[in-house]
Formats: C-alpha cells, structure tokens, sequence
C-alpha cells in the first residue's frame, strides 16, 4: 500500500480527478479533462495490482466474496479528513485494474467554471423540476453540487442528495445536507427506492444524481408535484432532446398526458458542454430553457418538435432563453475560449452561427 499512497497523494499534488492503475501501465492520472502518465515512477506489475486489491479489501471476506462473483467491486477509502477515494476495482485478463475517484469536501470557484449566472437561474425556482443535461463529463455533477455549496451558505434548507458515487462532500452549515450513496451495498438500493422514500422525508430541495428510467421519473414528477424543489439529471444533448427523452419513456396514448404535466412541473432545463479554456482549465458552456409560456405551449403540442424548442430558444435575447451560440460567443469574446475550441464542440451550422456573432472572418 505504501507505493498506492505515493501515487495517489502525487495525483492530488497535480490536482487530478481521476487515477487509474493497470498491470504493466505508468500511472495515469485525469487532470482538467486530459489523462498523463506519470513518467515519475514504474509501470505497476501484476503483483502489486493483486496486493492492492488485497490492501483495499483488507479482512472483509463478504467484499473479497461479491468481487470474485461479480468481477467488480466499488469501495469507499477514507484517505484523509478532507479527502476521500471512491475504487472502482474490475478485471482485465484475470489482472485487477483499478480507476479511482478523487472526492473532496466541496469547495467549488463557481466563478472560475462561469456558472454563477446558473446558479443565479437556479436560485429563481422554489418548487417544480429542473433538469441538468448533457453527455459524460460535461460537469452536471460540478453544477449540482456548486448549487448546494451556494444555498448551504445562505439558506435554512433541509436538502437531501441521491448520488452514484459522491464525488463531493458538504458539511452542513445553514442548511441541513443529508447525503445517500446509491448501490446495493450503499444506503439506497436504487434512485427509484431513493425517491420514493424522499416522498417522506419532508425534504425543501432533493437532488438526484441520475434519472434512468421511466419508474424514476414517475417519481421524480411525483415528488415535484408534492412541493419542494427537485433537481436531476439526464444524459442528453440539448434542452429539446431532453423534453423529447421524456415524453419518449412513455407509451403513444400516455404522452397527452406526460406533455400537460411536464408543461406545469418542470421550471428549467440547462444542457452543458465543459470546455478548455485558454488558461489550461475547463469552463462550462450552457443552453438554458426556463419553461415560459411559450415553451409551455410547445411542450404540448400534439406533434412535439425538437426544433421548434431549440429554434425558440436561437431567437431569444433574454436570459430566460439561452442558446449554445449565444454562450460560446460570450465565452470567445470574454477572450475565455479561442475559436479552434468552439470549432472541435459544436456542429458546422452551430460554428457558422457562433462565427456570424462574432462578427465574421473565420
């Protein structure tokens, strides 16, 4: 263990997020979205995989037993008071390979990512659903909990959080925070099981990590409709895609329906993109959707059009609706981002919009 320990308090030297060990590979470490090898040290061999799995599972039988059934096994390592370490251990040629989580006690620059204007749209709503969006490491978990961090500071709110793995840790100050790690061996078996049980948990604001499937969002709808504000996630593209993915987990003759309720409950959609900036961090670059009248109505449409939502938002100039474009502009001409950036994160139509905004001559 004790190599394990230089590796990953190296990791948190260089501020990574993300380690991942394999037999006969360097360390690599995910910092600001890249991964580096740690050209430092020797690449790990099969024995110290082996003894590393031997060290996280310790004399735990029943964990030694679930992975040899399962050929996975996620672990909580406390590594210090403010620090701790999600490991994920799986198998690759009968080796154990290991990819593990960096989580520390929340303390996010919400300026530095520039997501104070979500917060502040986040902030408007105190009841209903909102959606946060967009594909794998896009930064929904960040905005998510950079929300909690702001209101734990400012309001007296019991705020409960359903999470696949907890990445950050909050400390209750104004607010009461109650944090569940979802998992069979964890404290809620399910997000499903989770919020059914927030239904009775009297809570003002409830997060949930991820909205898989169509019980989910039964529920989730559900508990927005009781009162309180619920915030979760889905891993879709746009704020359209996002209204469609929902209508879409429901049956033909069920959708009538589903449209009427999601035009009332839900407040707000912001789909992410996280980008690199020219300082050598990440920074994220959102469509907002606020549900107006406008896209109420659009929302219940017999024939539901995803382009008649985004083309809505495209001709908006108020902050309730805000496009990619809009953002990336911003973003190019706070001289945050360069242009090669915007080209490698939006489609063709999108940069030859973004490049109009800017004024032309790309």
């Amino acid at each position: 263990m004790e190599r394990f320990l230089e590796i990953i308090n190296k990791g948190i030297e260089l501020g990574a997020t993300d380690i991942h060990l394999q037999e006969g590979e360097l360390p690599l470490y995910r910092i600001k979205r890249a991964l580096i090898r740690n050209h430092e040290t020797e690449p790990m061999t099969r024995f110290e995989m082996e003894n590393l799995l031997d060290g996280v599972v310790g004399e735990n039988r029943a964990l030694l037993d679930r992975f040899e059934e399962t050929k996975r096994l996620d672990i909580p390592y406390d590594l210090t008071s403010n620090i701790r370490l999600r490991i994920n251990v799986s198998l690759s040629n009968g080796i154990p390979t290991f990819s593990i989580r960096v989580i520390k006690i929340a303390n996010i620059d919400i300026d530095a990512f520039r997501i104070r204007d979500i917060i502040k749209e986040l902030r408007k709503h105190q009841t209903g659903l909102i959606l946060i969006t967009g594909k794998v490491n896009s930064g929904k978990t960040t905005t998510l909990n950079a929300f909690v961090q702001e209101i734990n500071k400012i309001y007296n709110k019991k705020i409960i959080m359903l999470e696949e793995p907890v990445e950050y840790i909050h400390k209750s100050l104004k607010s009461m925070i109650i944090q569940k790690e979802v998992g069979s061996e964890s404290d809620v078996n399910s997000y499903y099981d989770g919020v059914i049980n927030l239904l009775r948990e009297d809570s003002d604001i409830a997060i949930i990590g991820e909205i898989r499937d169509r019980k989910t969002m039964d529920a989730v709808i559900d508990l927005a409709e009781a009162g309180g504000l619920v915030i979760g996630t889905l891993h879709t593209r746009s704020c359209g895609e996002t209204v469609d993915r929902i209508i879409g987990m429901y049956e033909p003759g069920e959708q009538k329906a589903i449209k009427n309720t999601i035009s009332n409950v839900l407040k707000l959609v912001v789909s992410q993109k996280l980008v690199n900036d020219k300082s050598g961090g990440v920074v994220l670059a959102p469509e907002i959707m606020t549900v107006n009248p406008t896209i109420a109505a659009l929302i219940r449409q017999e024939r539901f059009s995803i382009s008649e939502i985004q083309d809505a938002i495209h001709h908006s100039n108020g902050s309730e609706l805000i496009s990619f474009e809009r953002s990336f502009t911003k973003l190019y001409k706070d001289n945050i981002i360069d242009i090669e950036t915007i080209e490698q994160n939006v489609e063709d139509d999108s940069f030859r919009l973004i490049t109009n905004l800017i004024g032309g001559g790309y």
